[in-house]
C-alpha cells in the first residue's frame, strides 16, 4: 500500500502547468520567429551574412548595448539614494515617497513620453522657465530629438523598478551592523560604505539586471524623443517587420538581441559566482 507521501504530487508535478504554459506562450513563438531567420522558405543564411556585411547593423546593436548600459547605470545613481532615504524616513513620509514613485509607474508610457515632449521641446515648460522666467540662458537649450531626450525618457520609465528593487533589499538589512560599526569608531559615511553599500549589492546587481534587460528592447521612447541618429535595435526590427514586411531579415536581428542578452547575462552570473562574499571582500 503507498503512502501518503508517495500519492501527494512532486514539485516537477506542480510546475507542469506552469512549464507548459511558458510553453505555448512563450518559447514556441519565440522559435518560430527564430526559425524565419534561417527558413526564408529554405535553409539559409543569408540574412545574417547581410546583417555582418552593413557596418550600420552593427553600430545600432552598438548604439543600443551603450544606451542601455547608461540608462541603467543612471538609473541605479538616482535610485541607490531615494531608496536609501526610504529606509531611513518614517513611514508617514516613506508612504509619500513610495507614492510617487508608484504614480509613474502606473502611467502608460506613451502618456509619459508626450509629457516630456511638453517639456522638453524648444518652447516647453522646461526652456520656458530657464529663458523666460529665470533669465538663466540666452537661447532654448536642444533637450529632444537627440540621445538627452532618449536618456531622459528612459531613465524616468526605469527609476520606478530600479527603486522597488533596491528598497525591498536595504529594508532587509540589520541597522544594527551599522551602528556595530559606528560604534567601534566607524564614521557614519565610513560604516555606510564599508557595511551598508556592501549588503545591499544584490539589489544592486538585480536591478541592474532588470533594468540592462528592459533597457535593450526600449521602442516607443527612442521612436518619439529621440533623433535619427539615435536608432535602436527594436526599431530596426519593428522598421524590418512591420514597415517592410522583411520577417527573415528582421527574425535574424531579433536572434541576435537575443544571443547578445543571454550571452551578457550569462557572463555576468558568471562572474558573480566566481567572486568572494561581498562581507570578506570589504574588510569586515
Amino acid at each position: 500500500m503507498r503512502t501518503l507521501a508517495a500519492r501527494r504530487p512532486t514539485a516537477a508535478w506542480l510546475l507542469l502547468p506552469a512549464l507548459a504554459v511558458l510553453l505555448l506562450a512563450f518559447a514556441a513563438p519565440i522559435a518560430l520567429l527564430l526559425s524565419r531567420s534561417l527558413f526564408d522558405p529554405a535553409f539559409t543564411l543569408r540574412h545574417y551574412a547581410r546583417l555582418l556585411a552593413v557596418p550600420e547593423y552593427l553600430q545600432v546593436l552598438g548604439f543600443s548595448l551603450e544606451l542601455a548600459a547608461f540608462t541603467t547605470a543612471l538609473a541605479l545613481a538616482i535610485g541607490y539614494p531615494y531608496a536609501y532615504a526610504l529606509t531611513r524616513v518614517s513611514s508617514g513620509w516613506r508612504t509619500v515617497l513610495i507614492a510617487i514613485v508608484l504614480l509613474p509607474f502606473w502611467t502608460n508610457i506613451l502618456v509619459r513620453c508626450y509629457s516630456w515632449m511638453l517639456i522638453l521641446q524648444t518652447k516647453g515648460l522646461l526652456n520656458t522657465a530657464l529663458v523666460g522666467w529665470l533669465g538663466l540662458i540666452d537661447r532654448p537649450l536642444t533637450l529632444m530629438y537627440n540621445f538627452t531626450g532618449v536618456t531622459v525618457g528612459m531613465v524616468h520609465y526605469l527609476l520606478p523598478p530600479a527603486v522597488l528593487i533596491l528598497f525591498g533589499t536595504m529594508r532587509t538589512i540589520d541597522r544594527r551592523l551599522v551602528q556595530a560599526a559606528e560604534g567601534l569608531g566607524a564614521s557614519p559615511l565610513r560604516a555606510l560604505w564599508r557595511v551598508f553599500v556592501p549588503l545591499s549589492l544584490p539589489g544592486v546587481r538585480a536591478a541592474g539586471v532588470l533594468i540592462f534587460i528592459l533597457s535593450l528592447g526600449f521602442f516607443v521612447t527612442p521612436a518619439l524623443l529621440g533623433g535619427r541618429r539615435d536608432v535602436t535595435i527594436a526599431m530596426l526590427i519593428d522598421a524590418q517587420i512591420v514597415e517592410l514586411t522583411n520577417w527573415g531579415f528582421g527574425a535574424a536581428l531579433a536572434a541576435v538581441l537575443l544571443v547578445v542578452t543571454v550571452a551578457g547575462l550569462s557572463l555576468y552570473y558568471g562572474l558573480i559566482g566566481t567572486r568572494p562574499h561581498a562581507g570578506a571582500a570589504s574588510g569586515w
